[in-house]
């Protein structure tokens, strides 16, 4: 027994000295792609890898063609060697006899461009061949959505970047040009009249990059015609996408700004003016008759609920309601009224960069989140709950917010940040409010009444607490400076008074963390809306269907 335990620690011993295979590694993989007037497109790859004992030759998938060819196909390295074209590739030999040599294995459902991986090390291989026929002729545009890294390919790569431009000097026109990506975590631009894709994370065995790119007539003339419509193609890869159509009215506008000149639009935008007009005058005349019969209300009014506040309010305005910027700015004083939200001073690190010069740490005031109450009907919503929770995750361990911590989570997390804009942004139309009279009154009543704040002589500190509300509902209503002032005229001892109201009162925390908040949530949903029209912007994990080329596999075999 003892003998056998010796020669399995031996074993043992002897396993942990030998040296352990590191599999082969992809660190960068750049894609060039050329289009060329026939709709032809000559593709070079880059591809930066650390090779080592595992395998005998690097490979690309190029599957599901439908039409197009593969030709030219070359590879060379880094040392600027040419590697012989066999054409024909066989892949049951062994690195030495495959090394500096490259050619093509045809599949009944395309091909593998293969080569020789030659020595082990850090290496770079310089991948080229065209693909035919990638730039087809829709009815009403040209366009393509084509795989250009194919799923399951192992090793996948850390990073990726693809571009696309046209032999042409005037290129892709930004403004014309439209672009989508799928498969990958990354983002997709359109800029110096290229396409640029790039993966913002590495990726990994699922994913692929599938790029679709709609080109207006007349940039290029595609030699293969397809029967049906560009918006077949994109309906069918915005399956199961984030990408969402734009709504009919925008469709519209895009339409028409590609033909200005058509009557039926002018006649369109001419009628949709008028009624756009009347409706305008006819909200008018309804808040005017509706203000007739309002008096001041002093409450909370709607038990507490901002953003259906904001929607009867809304309801009695075409325009000059109740802006986002204004309901976030309430939302986050709610949120500091009800002690959710706290502003204390701590102690803060310098920054890695001023760290390094020797700067020091400071104490200052600081946003800090603490435990939401969800017995607490002022804050137990659903908007409420998506606020607390972006600045909740943004803050970090620390449960310290900084309103850079905050912006960079934003960026991050578009998903949550639409959900939580589209949350606060619930319309209510003029039949349903007025079937809600009695709470559009306590709406406008008790704007009417914080207006009115200094002509009411509300003097009584008894009223702290819904003091504190004021602060928050005139935040609401766009007037918060005015009503402080107010407050201020009327019992000046009112803003030294108690640690909460201390905070619904702080001239620089508070607006910081209001405008990072606004400010960039309303520039990712434009950036949202911009990106769905294919403006450029995020890429999307799923959808892509109907793609060519690409495929399963590729990599190191």
């Amino acid at each position: 027994m003892r003998l056998t335990n010796r020669l399995l620690l031996l074993i043992l011993w002897l396993s942990a000295a030998l040296p352990v295979a590191a599999a082969p590694v992809l660190r960068q993989l750049s894609i060039l792609v050329t289009l060329h007037d026939n709709g032809d497109a000559d593709v070079q790859e880059v591809r930066q890898m650390s090779i080592d004992s595992e395998g005998t030759e690097g490979y690309i998938v190029m599957s599901n063609l439908a039409g197009s060819d593969i030709k030219n196909f070359s590879v060379s390295d880094e040392t600027g060697r040419n590697y012989l074209n066999e054409g024909s590739w066989d892949t049951s030999r062994s690195r030495l006899q495959k090394a500096g040599r490259c050619g093509i294995v045809t599949k009944s459902d395309g091909y593998e461009l293969c080569w020789g991986l030659g020595n082990s090390g850090d290496r770079i291989y310089h991948v080229n061949y065209t693909i035919t026929k990638v730039v087809r002729s829709y009815t009403e545009s040209d366009g393509f959505n084509w795989m250009f890294i194919a799923r399951n390919m192992k090793p996948a790569a850390q990073k990726a970047e693809l571009v696309i431009r046209t032999d042409k000097e005037e290129g892709l026109p930004e403004d014309t040009v439209k672009a989508w990506a799928f498969g990958f975590n990354g983002d997709v631009s359109l800029e110096d009249n290229e396409v640029h894709v790039i993966t913002t994370e590495p990726m990994t065995a699922e994913m692929a990059m599938i790029v679709m790119v709609e080109i207006p007539k007349g940039i290029l003339h595609p030699s293969l015609r397809e029967k049906e419509s560009f918006k077949d193609v994109r309906d069918e890869a915005f399956e199961n996408s984030d990408y969402k159509e734009p709504t009919w009215y925008q469709k519209f506008w895009n339409d028409f700004k590609a033909d200005p000149e058509a009557i039926f639009g002018v006649l369109f935008f001419a009628l949709l003016g008028i009624v756009s007009i009347w409706f305008k005058v006819r909200k008018r005349m309804e808040r005017k008759k509706l203000l007739e019969s309002v008096t001041w209300y002093r409450e909370i009014p709607v038990n507490g609920d901002l953003v259906r506040a904001r929607g009867l309010y809304d309801a009695f305005f075409s325009g000059g309601g109740i802006s986002n910027e204004d309901m976030i700015s309430a939302m986050i004083l709610r949120l500091i009224r009800t002690g959710t939200l706290r502003i204390e001073n701590r102690y803060v690190e310098p920054g890695s960069f001023k760290k390094m010069f020797g700067g020091e740490g400071k104490y200052q005031d600081c946003i800090v989140i603490t435990d939401f109450n969800q017995q607490n009907r002022l804050i137990n919503t659903v908007p409420m709950r998506k606020l607390y929770d972006m600045l909740r995750a943004a803050s970090g361990d620390d449960l310290v917010l900084q309103p850079s911590e905050l912006k960079n989570w934003m960026k991050h997390h578009e998903t949550e940040v639409i959900s939580f804009m589209n949350s606060i942004s619930q319309s209510v139309s003029m039949k349903k409010a007025k079937q809600s009279i009695d709470d559009v009154r306590q709406v406008f009543g008790l704007k009417m009444f914080l207006n009115d704040f200094t002509l009411a002589n509300e003097r009584h500190l008894s009223e702290l607490s819904l003091w504190n509300d004021y602060l928050v509902y005139a935040a609401l209503f766009g007037i918060g400076d005015q009503v402080q002032a107010d407050m201020k005229k009327v019992n000046p001892e009112y803003l030294k008074m108690g640690e909460i109201t201390r905070n619904l009162t702080n001239k620089t925390l508070v607006p910081m963390l209001s405008s990072t908040t606004y400010n960039t949530a309303h520039s990712m949903k434009s950036a949202y809306d911009s990106r769905h029209s294919g403006g450029g912007g995020r890429s999307s994990f799923g959808g892509g269907g109907g793609s060519h080329g690409g495929g399963s596999g590729g990599g190191v075999r």
